[in-house]
């Protein structure tokens, strides 16, 4: 499901098709139709990590933000050790673009983030791997 009343977010529900329960959340954010971008974000339950969804979900949001919204550039912000999400992003095609030193706040500390960036031209959903691990 979709909500597309506010146009800087559209949040999605994450749902595993097989128990129809809801694992999780995503969402394209920051979404700037004059630039044509947007970042992705990604929350699932412990349970449904390690399972291929992360992968999963950021094909389909990036079919959604290429193909339904037209944008030109995605980006992907995250921890450095958020082993998941950065293999998610590179089966996805993703560039790292960099790293963001001191720029989150978790688990009392400042901690270091990757930048990660898909141009249209870039992405192909034929090249996406959605095997788990």
């Amino acid at each position: 499901m979709v909500d597309d009343d506010d146009q800087g977010t559209v949040a999605f529900s994450v749902v595993d098709l097989e128990t129809d329960s809801l694992i999780g959340t995503a969402s394209l954010w920051g979404i700037d139709n004059h630039r044509r971008s947007a970042h992705i974000g990604l929350a699932l339950l412990p349970s449904a990590r390690g399972r291929g969804y992360g992968t999963d979900v950021v094909a389909v949001l990036c079919h959604y933000g290429f193909v339904v919204r037209g944008l030109q550039r995605l980006q992907i912000e995250t921890l450095v050790d958020n082993a998941a999400m950065l293999r998610a992003a590179e089966r996805n095609g993703f560039v790292h673009e960099g790293q963001l030193r001191s720029s989150a706040w978790a688990l009392g500390e400042f901690v270091d983030e990757a930048l990660l960036g898909l141009l249209a031209h870039e992405w192909n959903a034929a090249d996406v791997r959605l095997e788990p691990g």
